[in-house]
């Protein structure tokens, strides 16, 4: 399921994501499903910060997070390093391994550690049980 493109603009409740002040680290889960995707202890800064708005080629504006690891994505077609957004690197869409909605990149440079660019309104913080 790929939703449309204006529901990618970004949602207050991951715009204010904050690192866990518990010894678990909150998880992000997809929107559309809620499988888990990533914790918040795995945002990192690119170009030097957490967040990005980028527009494809087909004018498609995205706002995205950065994240070093994401074990509830899978991935679908080649590398590429077509319309990069950032230098140096190869990407390739990234799905919710559950219910294959999108849920943005994977960048990977030629030499070091892939990253994931995850597009904020696609996750949310998961409810904890009280």
């Amino acid at each position: 399921m790929f939703r449309g493109h204006d529901e990618f603009a970004p949602s207050a409740v991951t715009r204010n994501v904050h690192e866990s002040e518990t010894s678990r680290a909150a998880r992000l889960v997809c929107v559309a499903c809620r499988n888990p995707i990533t914790t918040d202890d795995q945002r990192i800064s690119m170009l030097g910060t957490h967040q990005h708005t980028f527009t494809n080629p087909h004018q498609i504006t995205f706002h995205i997070g950065c994240f070093r690891d994401a074990p509830g994505c899978s991935y679908i077609g080649p590398d590429t390093d077509e319309f990069t957004w950032f230098p140096g690197h190869r990407w390739r869409v990234a799905v919710c391994a559950q219910c294959r909605a999108h849920l943005g990149w994977r960048f990977q440079p030629p030499e070091h550690r892939a990253f994931h660019g995850l597009i904020l309104a696609n996750l949310e913080l998961e409810q904890s049980a009280r």
